[in-house]
């Protein structure tokens, strides 16, 4: 009988000590406001900046962990296309860029391409924003998006027509959320 308490107890230890050291949680992490790709904004010929905001107090329990590929979701293939990632700014305003990829030649238009970011970045638990600058020549969709409704910081758009950071809901008055999503192992 003792030998049966011994395996018993020396069993949950083993199960105890195998947990991550973060709330339990293994493996990678995905961060998003979106849900399935439904549509995509038909945006003005220019330059624009889709972006999402994950604020500190949402990247806390992800310090010193790394933002390995970022997930976007491309309708149409744009002149131009970066992956931008910033730190700490305002609630309505990015913070400094600390990446820019030119990202144009590996997308396949009209589904879900995947962004290795090299190096992987680590997280600070400062504000994140995730951006994907797009230029094109004419009103077409490039970013694609979900039917919403719109969560808070899933929206982000910077127009190069009035140099200026707003929700897409703001300039449009439509409740989506970017298909922009950050993988954090």
């Amino acid at each position: 009988m003792k030998f049966t308490q011994f395996f018993l107890l020396l069993a949950l230890l083993a199960i105890g000590a195998c947990k991550d050291d973060d709330n339990g949680t293994t493996g990678p992490v995905t961060l998003k406001y979106d849900n399935a790709n439904a549509s995509g904004p038909l945006l003005d010929a220019g330059e624009h900046e889709l972006a999402v905001r994950f604020p500190a107090s949402t990247m806390a329990e992800h310090i010193g962990k790394k933002l390995t590929e970022v997930e976007v979701f491309v309708g149409n293939l744009p002149e131009a296309c970066y992956l931008r990632l910033y730190g700490q700014g305002s609630a309505s305003t990015p913070g400094s860029k600390f990446y820019d990829g030119d990202v144009l030649n590996s997308i396949t238009p009209g589904q879900w391409n995947t962004f290795k970011l090299s190096p992987a970045q680590t997280i600070t638990g400062e504000d994140l924003w995730i951006g994907v600058y797009v230029e094109h020549p004419a009103r077409i969709n490039t970013i694609g998006c979900d039917a919403g409704p719109r969560r808070t910081n899933g929206d982000w758009l910077f127009s190069g027509a009035d140099l200026s950071w707003l929700t897409y809901q703001e300039r449009t008055g439509e409740g989506v959320n970017w298909n922009i999503r950050g993988r954090v192992e």
